[in-house]
């Protein structure tokens, strides 16, 4: 390696750490990003990506790459439907012959989109982790990361002014120095475990197991969740993929592949059925433990993903929760690099999202209390079962498995602030704003499209500038005058909350870090100047 310092080094080469790497270098830092496997994994892992880190691959560029992913999985959906059905052509199939998509599930029973939801622009994606890891692999090359394959940390060692990193590669041991370093490897995490910091949570208490599957007769069994007296299937989530529970305690040989053999007998035992596999692919095991790192940082370290929290995959939320663990961290490290980095902002990455970690493994530790076999859990789930025809019960298992309704808490109580942005549809006015281009003579844009270099978003909203709107400060773009604003979808309470609204200042992760109020331009608790200080270091 013929550099051997770098700003930040990513330890951990899935997606959490391809996002990291990549949102570094939309900030200016230089980043080695080190992976002990050769290759990416190809076991099956999430499939659905969660409307705040759609929205936050958005802000990058990366919309059109996505929705291909989407589409051409919809594609395989409908030809094994058609093979299911005995169609020869695909497009004969009705549209409710085919499942596809995120299912809205919580612990397996099925609830209903809330009514608000329905047309939003804040929706998932059936984008499977591997696709992801390709997608993010790429962008962060075109980036300019540095990504070393076969690259495993062995040791680490810090000071004031920076840390060390030992790193065993191909070509023999290396000492690699940084100004910080990075730990997204995974729930086995070497960084966590070199730091000593604790693990803390609840071990594991069943086996599961998921993988795409043949099945010799397709019919044999139904598509969907399933509780058994034996514990849970799910069938036909994405393209023949299959998922089962045992409340058996924790795999006895958990680092064994798992066969064809092993995956039809769960599949036999859990479903009653006696079905037979003629072919399994990327198949995996999981359990249900439950654990937090109990310190986000020590010194100029840092965890993210699932080195900081671990959970079963109930849900689909661990892979969004560790993307928008990346995007909150990446542009704070990158300002701390560049400089620029205002007093606690590091500090404020944990203090953010070390709840949003715990709120996760509350979630699916719920969940997996739902599944139980047992005859109080029976009676548990049907009161569920009937407590979810309620639409404000089917809005907060929304809220609660998308992450919709969480808040940082940044000391300002105007409902808006501390959220995540929505891909809001703007109308620039003719006087665009301070810089030009194509999105900046009066068309149509969104929030992603001007938040695509990674700056903060200064967004004038009413043609009267807030107070201190014209202060220079290079991390944020200013639009100051924009005609029209498009919150289509967005609940009845935001939009009205939009109206009382003349600005909004947005992080680079797309928080709404301020949100003014027509007359003096500022919310009753903060300033936008003690905001711009806040975040972006801005000096009177």
């Amino acid at each position: 390696m013929d550099d051997c310092f770098f700003d930040v080094v990513v330890v951990g080469g899935g997606p959490v750490g391809l996002l990291l790497a990549a949102e570094l270098r939309t900030a200016g830092s230089s980043v080695l990003l080190v992976e002990r496997r050769s290759e990416v994994d190809a076991t099956v892992k999430a499939g659905v990506l969660g409307p705040l880190a759609v929205e936050a691959l958005e802000r990058r560029g990366l919309r059109g790459q996505l929705a291909e992913v989407e589409q051409e999985r919809f594609r395989q959906a409908m030809r094994t439907a058609a093979a299911a059905a005995g169609v020869s052509d695909p497009e004969l199939l009705p549209k409710s012959a085919v499942r596809f998509g995120p299912t809205n599930h919580f612990a397996g029973l099925e609830y209903l989109e809330p009514a608000r939801v329905k047309g939003s622009q804040r929706r998932r994606m059936a984008v499977d982790q591997r696709a992801l890891e390709l997608i993010l692999a790429d962008h962060a090359r075109r980036l300019g990361a540095d990504i070393r394959r076969e690259h495993e940390l062995t040791g680490l060692h810090q000071d004031g002014d920076g840390v060390t990193a030992s790193v065993r590669s191909p070509g023999g041991q290396l000492e690699i120095r940084c100004a910080f370093l990075v730990g997204c490897d995974g729930g086995h995490s070497s960084v966590r475990k070199l730091l000593g910091i604790d693990f803390v949570g609840t071990g594991a208490t069943l086996t599961g197991r998921q993988a795409v599957v043949e099945l010799a007769d397709p019919a044999a069994l139904r598509l969907g969740w399933h509780r058994t007296d034996q514990g849970m299937l799910a069938y036909g989530l994405g393209v023949n993929r299959v998922f089962t529970v045992e409340f058996t305690g924790p795999p006895a040989a958990k680092d064994e592949p798992v066969t064809l053999a092993e995956m039809q007998d769960s599949m036999r035992r859990t479903s009653g059925v006696d079905v037979e596999l003629l072919s399994v692919k990327a198949p995996t095991r999981f359990t249900d433990n439950a654990r937090q790192a109990a310190e986000y940082r020590r010194g100029r370290v840092f965890l993210a993903g699932d080195a900081a929290h671990v959970h079963p995959p109930f849900g689909a939320q661990g892979l969004n929760v560790g993307l928008l663990d990346a995007v909150n961290l990446g542009w704070k490290l990158g300002a701390a690099v560049a400089g620029w980095a205002p007093d606690g902002l590091l500090d404020s990455y944990a203090a953010e999202r070390h709840p949003a970690g715990r709120r996760l493994m509350d979630s699916t530790r719920a969940q997996t209390a739902l599944m139980r076999p047992d005859a109080q859990t029976g009676a548990l789930r049907d009161l569920f079962a009937r407590l979810m025809r309620f639409d404000d019960v089917n809005e907060h298992l929304w809220n609660l498995l998308t992450g919709l309704d969480e808040r940082y808490d940044l000391g300002d109580e105007h409902p808006l602030v501390g959220s995540l942005c929505p891909n809001w549809k703007l109308l620039l006015r003719e006087s665009g704003p301070r810089e030009t281009g194509p999105e900046d003579t009066g068309l149509a844009t969104d929030v992603a499209e001007l938040m695509r270099g990674g700056r903060g978003l200064l967004l004038d909203l009413t043609g009267a500038p807030p107070v201190g709107w014209s202060q220079h400060v290079d991390t944020v773009r200013v639009v100051p005058d924009t005609s029209g604003l498009d919150v289509g979808g967005t609940e009845a309470a935001s939009y009205a909350e939009l109206q009382a609204t003349s600005a909004l200042l947005l992080r680079p992760d797309g928080c709404i870090a301020w949100a003014g109020t027509p007359g003096d331009g500022s919310s009753p608790q903060v300033s936008l100047l003690d905001a711009l200080r806040r975040w972006f270091g801005a000096t009177v």
